[in-house]
């Protein structure tokens, strides 16, 4: 990948160079089993967004008997965790984030490490995303960064797009002074260990809008007697598929969803009253958005209104736009160019979204795609398992980002 257009924006203070990989890899791979055996530990025993205590509890444990923490920050936004790593010497601090949240859907995949807890798996891979940043922190144990420090920040429900908020909530997680953020995201359908960044939109801003149309029952031998609110619905449906074309033209990256609809009971005597569909909305940025939002709320009134119905909305999961900042971009950069890690250009934003964006609406920073491979079930499908071969380049790449971004200082 070329460099990005954020170049030269950033001064080392340092005349240091990070540890290559030739010196990072053998120490890894000494220690990768037991990085290993934490992600299938948390993956038998998976929680749910808002839940994570335990997880977090196994990941603290793991921690401390390993890498001498500077400071420990439990409950962080309720259930998170935060484990700090201090050189000692002046310098940024750098958080390398992880998620905690597994899925409420059942763990089909006949593994020794499946699911113990019925209804909840790991199928996003944040086990996987864990056990990636914990490995991180046996890096900046073995290879302390010269200065600076490092936040290892173990997130809750992100799943649900509040996790991030909560922690930016606690007052402890302004105490710990970030002043740069990385993460990552495991992308099946990319080859194994493909790299994929952009400077500006990596993933688009997305929310769940709840719409509950109301109208009047009848005996279903006299639907007109009543207002059934089928047909507003249906054509509902059809009409908003078109609203991100007609509000950014053909290239529009808008999309919406249908993801729950429920009218009536199952009954075959009553012509219903009222319905409830849910839609998924995403847009490249949080301002677009709001833009599809409204324009889907205005939509609505005008169908509903021409059956005599009411509309009646509720918002729920938002989720900022993840957006690199031009220094982060060029701390991945020189990352992946000291490793030696080839990488690919995106000519799109991916399809999913990402709280990671609420970190960097605050400080610089940046995220990036690792692939999981071509034949990798996708993400939040019963099969899915994180690829354990993905751990150490991961992990490679957030340390190094983490030793440059620590020593840098923006000019």
């Amino acid at each position: 990948m070329s460099r990005p257009k954020s170049a030269l924006v950033l001064q080392s203070i340092l005349e240091a160079q990070p540890p290559r990989a030739e010196d990072l890899e053998p120490v890894l791979a000494q220690r990768l089993s037991e990085v290993m055996e934490l992600r299938w530990d948390l993956h038998r025993h998976p929680c749910l967004s808002g839940d994570e205590q335990d997880s977090a509890d196994r990941v603290k444990g793991w921690l401390q008997s390993r890498v001498e923490p500077t400071e420990i920050v439990d409950n962080l936004g309720e259930t998170g965790l935060a484990v700090v790593l201090d050189s000692g010497k002046p310098g940024s601090t750098v958080l390398l984030r992880a998620e905690l949240d597994a899925l409420p859907m059942d763990d089909l995949a006949e593994l020794p490490h499946r699911s113990i807890r019925p209804g909840i798996a790991h199928k996003c891979g944040h086990d996987g995303h864990t056990a990636i940043v914990s490995a991180a922190g046996l890096l900046l144990h073995q290879f302390p960064l010269p200065a600076g420090r490092a936040i290892l920040l173990y997130q809750p429900a992100e799943e649900t797009g509040c996790g991030a908020r909560q922690v930016l909530a606690d007052p402890r997680f302004a105490k710990l002074g970030a002043n740069w953020a990385f993460g990552l995201h495991n992308v099946p359908g990319l080859p194994v260990g493909q790299i994929q960044y952009r400077v500006g939109s990596l993933c688009p801003a997305s929310e769940g809008l709840e719409i509950k149309i109301v109208g009047a029952p009848s005996h279903a031998s006299e639907p007109q007697k009543g207002r059934n609110p089928a047909l507003a619905l249906s054509q509902m449906i059809g009409n908003f598929a078109a609203l991100p074309t007609e509000l950014g033209g053909l290239n529009s990256t808008g999309l919406i969803t249908p993801t729950h609809i429920q009218m009536g009971d199952k009954d075959f005597g009553i012509s219903p009253g009222e319905a409830v569909a849910c839609f998924t909305v995403r847009a490249e940025t949080n301002r677009k958005l709001q833009d599809l939002v409204e324009a889907i709320r205005a939509r609505a009134g005008l169908i509903g209104s021409s059956y005599g119905l009411q509309m009646e909305f509720s918002r729920h999961d938002p989720f900022s736009a993840t957006v690199n900042t031009p220094e982060g971009t060029e701390v991945l950069h020189r990352a992946f160019h000291h490793l030696d890690y080839p990488t690919e250009g995106m000519e799109a934003i991916f399809p999913w979204s990402e709280d990671f964006g609420e970190f960097l609406m605050r400080v610089p920073g940046a995220f990036f795609a690792l692939g999981a491979g071509l034949d990798c079930p996708p993400l939040h499908s019963y099969e899915y398992d994180f690829p354990d071969q993905l751990i150490a380049k991961g992990a490679l790449a957030l340390y190094t980002a983490a030793w440059i971004a620590a020593t840098s200082k923006r000019v």
